[in-house]
């Protein structure tokens, strides 16, 4: 009982720092999603609910997406 309402809890938290996060977070750390439309920001909501403690802390440090590497880029 008590793991399932420690899953709750965290989920819970997570729901509502999911729907912060997609309306004014995501544009605080990433560029490219200033100009997310209202479908991208419903989009990333249940992403940023499983990830909330990952992406709070970046929010907070304001810190830029990684880089990306690839070997078809240049």
């Amino acid at each position: 009982m008590l793991i399932l309402n420690l899953i709750f809890i965290y989920l819970g938290l997570g729901g509502l720092f999911g729907i912060a996060f997609a309306f004014a977070g995501a544009k605080a750390i990433d560029p490219a999603a200033k100009n997310g439309s209202i479908g991208f920001k419903l989009l990333i909501i249940p992403g940023a609910a499983f990830f909330w403690p990952y992406l709070l802390k970046r929010w907070i440090a304001k810190s830029p997406p990684p880089e990306e590497r690839s070997a078809h880029r240049s």
